[in-house]
C-alpha cells in the first residue's frame, strides 16, 4: 500500500522560508559580536570593587600619553637653543676682551735696544787713561792690592788684560790674555773694572768702540 502525503503536512514548503530565517539569525549574531564591547576588569588592591574600563577609551589614553615627549623635546631644544646664544654671546664678549689685552699689549711693548756699535780694530786714534800712561801707572800702584795667598806663594810677574773702551769712555769685556796666578789674575780684573773713564778712541773724528790691551806688574818687594 502506497503511502500518500498529506499536503498539509507538506515540509517542502516551508523549506525556503526556514533557510532565510536561519541566514537572518546568523547574521543578527554577526553584527551583534561586532557591536560588543569588551569590558576589562582591574583589581584595586585587593578591593572587592573593581574599575571597568573599555578598551577603545584605554587606547585614546594610550595616544595621549605618546604626545608628551613631543612637548618636552621642543622645550628641550628651546632651552638648548637659548644656552648656546649665551655660549656664542661669551666667546664673542671673550674674544674682545682678548682683543683689548693684545693692544694693550703691543702699545706696553718696551723699546727695543739698538744693537751696539761695531768694535774697530785699529782706530786712528786710540783710546788712552785720561791723563796719560804716568797717570795710568799712578792708579794701579794706588788700588792694587797684592793677594796674600799669592804673597804666601811667591807668586810674581805681569798680567796682560783686554777690554773694550766704549763711545762714552765706559770699559767691558774685560779678560784676561795671560795670567800669572789665579788670585792675581783676579786682582787684575777688578783694579781694570774700576778706572775712570777712558778717552774713546776715535775714526774720522767721531769716537768709535775699541779694544786696548795693557800690562799690570805685580813685584814682591
Amino acid at each position: 500500500m502506497a503511502v500518500k502525503k498529506n499536503p498539509e503536512f507538506d515540509n517542502e514548503r516551508l523549506r525556503l522560508p526556514l533557510i532565510f530565517l536561519g541566514f537572518f539569525i546568523v547574521g543578527s549574531l554577526i553584527t551583534l559580536s561586532f557591536s560588543y564591547k569588551t569590558k576589562v576588569e582591574f583589581a584595586s588592591g585587593g578591593k572587592d570593587d573593581q574599575a571597568v574600563q573599555d578598551i577603545p577609551e584605554q587606547q585614546e589614553v594610550i595616544e595621549e600619553d605618546k604626545e608628551e615627549p613631543v612637548v618636552q623635546e621642543v622645550q628641550e631644544l628651546e632651552v638648548q637653543e637659548t644656552i648656546t646664544e649665551e655660549i656664542i654671546e661669551t666667546k664673542s664678549e671673550d674674544k674682545d676682551e682678548k682683543n683689548v689685552i693684545d693692544i694693550i699689549k703691543i702699545d706696553k711693548e718696551p723699546d727695543i735696544p739698538a744693537p751696539p756699535a761695531e768694535i774697530v780694530e785699529y782706530p786712528e786714534k786710540e783710546a788712552g787713561f785720561p791723563g796719560g800712561t804716568a797717570a795710568m801707572h799712578k792708579f794701579l800702584a794706588e788700588n792694587i792690592k797684592y793677594p796674600e795667598v799669592a804673597m804666601e806663594l811667591g807668586d810674581a810677574g805681569r798680567v796682560f788684560v783686554e777690554f773694550v773702551v766704549n763711545k762714552d769712555g765706559s770699559i767691558e769685556q774685560v779678560k784676561i790674555l795671560r795670567g800669572v796666578s789665579k788670585e792675581i789674575d783676579v786682582e787684575a780684573r777688578r783694579v781694570v773694572r774700576k778706572m775712570p773713564r777712558w778717552e774713546p778712541a776715535q775714526s774720522n773724528g767721531e769716537p768709535v768702540r775699541a779694544r786696548c790691551r795693557i800690562p799690570i806688574n805685580f813685584i814682591l818687594q
